[in-house]
């Protein structure tokens, strides 16, 4: 499954109600040059929306609510939602009011044969839509590797070798080439697999960093 981020304000917040309203994606290209098309998101509307198939997680993991509404229009793909009367919802509401969550992603995969690429940029026709979630960090490529990026360029404790495998996995990551149609999931694959990389040694960059704070 895939993920992408949008951005949602505090406005698009309603605490008596328990709701969050806001684009889930739009049209726009990403960090990443992908492209949905308007329509994209039509199918998995009509078929799984109204039989309460898409969810609305937190973090892409834990069940926190329900979509009430949802359509798509000029903009993109607009999601209203309702947050269960749970711990864990009102905690997510809090967060969320205060800003410290303000990233909306959505998880997704592509069916066959429903993109293609032009130019460098992959351009989705169809999206298959499971869930749509808060998160605290966008769930992209891009913002992993700004992420280590800034890791490795503020802590002058990091040992040489470390930056130097980091910097390599950036390089690899960022030189991919254009894949064709033929070869294009193999390469999101492995690509994914870079990312995961990169995640795990960012996260033990960051424990080895309060471990030696504390």
């Amino acid at each position: 499954m895939k993920t992408k981020n949008m951005e949602f304000k505090a406005s698009s917040i309603d605490l008596e109600e328990r709701t969050i309203e806001g684009y889930a994606s739009t049209w726009d290209k990403d960090k990443i040059d992908d492209v949905i098309h308007k329509g994209a998101f039509q199918k998995s509307i009509n078929e799984a929306f109204p039989k309460g198939k898409i969810k609305l997680l937190w973090q892409h993991s834990q069940p926190l609510g329900m979509p009430v509404e949802m359509y798509e229009d000029n903009k993109g793909l607009f999601v209203k939602a309702k947050i269960s009367k749970t711990r864990l919802g009102d905690e997510a509401l809090e967060l969320m009011k205060d800003g410290v969550v303000n990233q909306m992603s959505i998880g997704y995969s592509i069916p066959q044969n429903k993109s293609f690429y032009e130019e460098g940029i992959r351009h989705i026709t169809e999206v298959k839509l499971h869930e749509f979630s808060p998160v605290t960090f966008p769930c992209n490529d891009e913002a992993v590797i700004t992420s280590v990026k800034s890791m490795i360029e503020l802590n002058d404790n990091i040992s040489q070798d470390l930056r130097d495998s980091l910097t390599k996995s950036i390089e690899t990551l960022n030189a991919s080439d254009e894949p064709s149609e033929q070869d294009s999931i193999t390469q999101d694959e492995q690509k994914q697999l870079d990312v995961e990389e990169l995640k795990n040694e960012l996260n033990n960059i960051s424990l080895w960093a309060i471990t030696k704070k504390g």
